[in-house]
């Protein structure tokens, strides 16, 4: 804590400005070690080194040795902030140095009361377990069928939905090989525009094919020749075709019973995830806060800020049709998300919720496989970046504060719920 007068000078709500008054040591101790850190950095004619009083260094320095002292003095004030739970800030907006005393006027927007919740009404609908399973073993049988077709081959063209296999050769613009008679197989499926797949449309076992391909401002030629084309047909699901899927298993009965388990295991992951989430969502509709005019006033301003940099506020102004559209747009987005910020903060910090450090492993851990690096590397670059890490720690945190409400609320099971929840889209589109 700093050791130094402070008091409110204006006050708004949450928004509340400082002045904070340093006194002549602190003065001298900011000076001071100024003064230690030149000395270790320069060497001065006429002086030993690390030697030079400190009145010869606001001599030589000049405005520049003020300029320091005033960068520390402030570096100590936003420290004084680091810890406290702020919305926005600290913002210096003024400072003022003589010999024997610093004044510095400081913005802080603080987290708005809390006037009221009622998460009590917060109902979630999420599917029946039983309609989720089924829909997963069928989807999942399906698959596998899809997976393992009984394949038989065919003189006829290739068409959608055969399995064509193929042997190529690569040739680099120079005309160097670079793979030379690779086998390979593919599908023809529709959505699959691939030239690979489209050029093997109606060609028939022993044709040739020549495909260009340029990768990374190089160019390729496919030299390929098909090996044979057989119609997939999906099988119908006996208990030996069930053999065949599983290893494990040694009749229909048994696979859906392994896949029932399995979907019961999926379906328990994703309500628990999706209730999280929707809870989070709807957080703003449930909390009324007394938040200040110029709170809001600096979030859209930022928000302004990063879209201007962007060069995407045109966009926006004619996305909303007009600028003052737009405006009120960002105010709405400003309420929503400083009332999440609050609650979120003060839910966690009535129930002790932290981020613990497994916790944070476990999500670099993700971050690590989602962009397929390794884990230290993951570690590496969340930890040099301050944004990252922020918004991992606070993914994490909103996670167990919507796990705590969670606990209070009705979470109901509905028959037919994609069908609602098109429904309620058409609705409100």
């Amino acid at each position: 804590m700093l050791n130094v007068q402070k008091e409110i000078i204006q006050e708004d709500k949450n928004v509340k400005r400082y002045l904070i008054k340093f006194d002549k040591q602190e003065i001298d101790n900011a000076e001071n070690q100024i003064v230690r850190e030149l000395n270790q950095r320069y060497t001065f004619h006429g002086f030993r080194k690390g030697k030079v009083p400190k009145k010869v260094m606001k001599i030589k320095f000049g405005e520049d040795f003020t300029e320091m002292v005033r960068e520390i003095l402030i570096e100590k004030v936003e420290n004084e902030y680091k810890d406290e739970k702020v919305l926005f800030g600290p913002y210096i907006e003024s400072f003022a140095l003589d010999n024997d005393y610093a004044e510095i006027e400081v913005l802080v927007h603080e987290h708005p009361e809390v006037i009221s919740t009622n998460f009590e009404e917060l109902k979630v609908e999420v599917p029946t377990e039983k309609e989720v399973v089924e829909k997963f073993v069928e989807d999942r049988i399906k698959e596998l069928l899809e997976e393992n077709p009984i394949l038989e081959e065919k003189n006829d063209p290739a068409e959608i939905g055969d399995l064509v296999k193929v042997k190529y050769t690569v040739l680099n613009e120079e005309g160097k090989e670079l793979f030379k008679d690779k086998e390979s197989e593919y599908v023809l499926y529709e959505e699959d525009q691939r030239p690979m797949v489209t050029d093997l449309i109606g060609k028939k076992k022993g044709d040739y094919v020549e495909i260009n391909r340029e990768f990374e401002d190089k160019k390729y030629l496919y030299q390929i020749t098909v090996e044979g084309v057989f119609k997939r047909i999906v099988p119908e699901l006996t208990d030996e075709i069930a053999k065949t899927l599983d290893a494990e298993v040694n009749s229909v009965l048994e696979l859906k019973d392994k896949l029932s388990k399995e979907g019961a295991d999926s379906y328990k992951a994703w309500k628990d995830d999706y209730v999280k989430n929707y809870i989070l969502a709807n957080l703003h509709k449930h909390v009324e806060i007394d938040v200040s005019e110029e709170t809001i006033d600096d979030f859209v301003e930022k928000t302004l800020e990063r879209v201007k940099q962007n060069g995407k506020y045109d966009e926006e102004v004619e996305k909303h049709d007009g600028e003052e559209n737009y405006i009120n747009e960002l105010k709405e987005q400003a309420i929503k998300s400083i009332k999440e910020m609050t609650i979120i903060n003060k839910i966690a910090e009535e129930n002790n919720l932290k981020v613990e450090e497994k916790e944070l492993s476990e999500s670099i851990h993700a971050f690590a496989n989602m962009y397929r690096i390794p884990h230290d590397k993951a570690r590496e670059i969340i930890y040099s970046n301050a944004e990252i890490l922020g918004n991992l720690m606070w993914d994490i945190l909103s996670k167990k504060v919507a796990e705590h409400i969670s606990k209070n609320i009705e979470i109901i099971e509905i028959e037919n719920f994609e069908e609602k929840q098109n429904e309620e889209n058409k609705e409100e589109n």
